[in-house]
């Protein structure tokens, strides 16, 4: 089993998804700035022939795999099964087991696409499973910065690599680098919590929620 993130040539659609790209390097202000770019996330699953598909030690590799892909991936997860191959059905009972896990995972058929790859002549050909995910990508003057003896500087410039720690700080923390290419989408307003406080601000009535008492930051006095 192996667990990379290898170009993967099967799928079609991942090939035109993969040339994205955000060519920007610098924000507004000039310094420099980390770049989301495309990436294939892929792990390889060998089947066992004598369990006629997978081990729980793959499947559970698996479920941090689509964890990731939950909260990471961006399009559908590909599941590329062996045709031609030595172990074809424990190939076809692998497939049964990830699609049922995927499907008690949220990721129902919906998010998933499937297909199969040549596989003649080879014996033990692996279920590869993968999607498409965004990675972080340093600016080459970070990458290939120099440093600079700032003892010396007599002209107030900036120097080499000037901004390069807050961009590599900043993908650091970033949870899906993805978002580095601009505002996330969000769901519209709750119309009904709408009205409900404006109904309460014409009434002349306090808009904010009420606390009890028991909700109370105040620090007790009953001990010295």
């Amino acid at each position: 089993m192996k667990f990379s993130t290898l170009a993967l040539v099967l799928a079609p659609a991942l090939l035109t998804a993969a040339c994205a790209s955000y060519p920007a390097t610098t924000n507004a202000i000039g310094f420099p700035e980390a770049r989301p770019v495309l990436d294939t996330a892929r792990m390889d699953l060998l089947v066992d022939p004598a369990a006629n598909g997978l081990l729980w030690s793959q499947m559970g590799a698996f479920g941090v795999f689509v964890d990731h892909y939950k909260s990471n991936g961006h399009g559908p997860i590909i599941l590329s099964y062996p045709d031609g191959g030595a172990e074809d059905r424990a190939a076809q009972g692998a497939m049964a087991e990830l699609r049922n896990f995927l499907d008690s995972q949220g990721v129902t058929a919906r998010y998933t696409e499937e297909g199969p790859y040549d596989a003649t002549g080879m014996g033990n050909p692996p279920v590869i499973v993968s999607y498409l995910h965004y990675v972080t990508e340093m600016p080459a003057e970070c990458s290939e910065r120099r440093w600079d003896d700032l003892a010396r500087e007599r002209l107030n410039d900036g120097y080499s690599g000037f901004g390069c720690f807050m961009a590599q700080n900043r993908a650091a923390m970033i949870g899906d680098p993805y978002h580095l290419a601009g505002p996330t989408d969000h769901d519209a307003p709750d119309q009904a919590r709408r009205q409900t406080v404006l109904d309460t601000y014409r009434r002349g009535e306090p808009t904010a929620t009420q606390r009890r008492e028991d909700e109370s930051g105040a620090v007790s006095s009953a001990v010295d």
